[in-house]
C-alpha cells in the first residue's frame, strides 16, 4: 500500500474521530445550556413570587389604612370609602396580571432560546458531518485521479 494512501487513511480516521468528538462536545454544551436556563428560570420565578407577595402585601396594608381612616372619620360605608377599596383591588389585580404576563413571556422567550440552541447545535453537528464527507470525497477523488 502506497504511503500516500496510508496517510490519507490516517487523516480520514482522525477527521472521523474529530467529527464524533465535536458532536459529543456540542451535545454536552447544549445540555449544560438547558440546565443553565432552568436555573435562570428558577431565579426569575423566585423574583416573580416575591413581587406578587409584595404587591398583595402593599394592597392589604393600603386597604387596612383606608378602612381604619374610614372608621376613624365615621365614613366607612360611604361611596368614597367603597370606591377607594375597589380601586385598591383593581390596581392589585392589574399588577398581578402584569406579573403573570411577564412570567408567560419569559417562559416563551426561554423556550425559543432553547429551540435556537438546539437548532444551532444540530447545524454545527451536520456541518461537522459535511466536512467529514468532503474530506472523504477529496481523498477518493485524489486516488481516482492518480489511478487514471
Amino acid at each position: 500500500m502506497p504511503a500516500a494512501a496510508i496517510i490519507a487513511g490516517v487523516g480520514l480516521a482522525v477527521a472521523a474521530v474529530g467529527t464524533v468528538k465535536t458532536i459529543q462536545s456540542q451535545n454536552k454544551m447544549a445540555k449544560a445550556q438547558k440546565k443553565q436556563y432552568a436555573y435562570e428560570r428558577q431565579i426569575q420565578d423566585n423574583k416573580n413570587i416575591r413581587e406578587r407577595r409584595d404587591a398583595i402585601r402593599a394592597a392589604r396594608m393600603t386597604t387596612g389604612a383606608l378602612v381604619q381612616t374610614g372608621e376613624n372619620q365615621g365614613a366607612s360605608g360611604t361611596s368614597a370609602a367603597l370606591g377607594g377599596l375597589g380601586s385598591i383591588e383593581s390596581q392589585l389585580n392589574s399588577n398581578l396580571s402584569f406579573l403573570d404576563t411577564n412570567v408567560s413571556l419569559a417562559n416563551r422567550a426561554g423556550e425559543q432560546a432553547g429551540k435556537a440552541r438546539s437548532a444551532a447545535t444540530a447545524a454545527s453537528n451536520w456541518g461537522a458531518v459535511s466536512q467529514l464527507g468532503m474530506q472523504v470525497f477529496s481523498v477518493a477523488s485524489s486516488k481516482t485521479g492518480k489511478a487514471k
